[in-house]
């Protein structure tokens, strides 16, 4: 199960982003370091290193975030 989410929902590129936060779909921000998620909620803003979700922001070279990836 968790190399199917790796694979199909890793969200990676700005274009995913931006998509995730167009229709409203919530992101999971894991640490890999903690093993764990650590945040769950709708993207706020996001730029080249860090995307905002409820109010804190998130390195997005230190956390893998899911969601729906733009083009299924």
């Amino acid at each position: 199960m968790t190399f199917t989410k790796l694979k199909n929902k890793t969200v990676v590129t700005d274009d995913d982003l931006g998509y995730n936060q167009r229709i409203g779909m919530p992101v999971e921000v894991f640490c890999l370091e903690r093993k764990q998620t650590i945040a769950f909620g709708k993207v706020q803003s996001f730029s080249n290193h860090k995307v905002c979700i409820n109010g804190n922001h998130y390195c997005r070279d230190q956390f893998v975030l899911f969601g729906f990836p733009a083009k299924i």
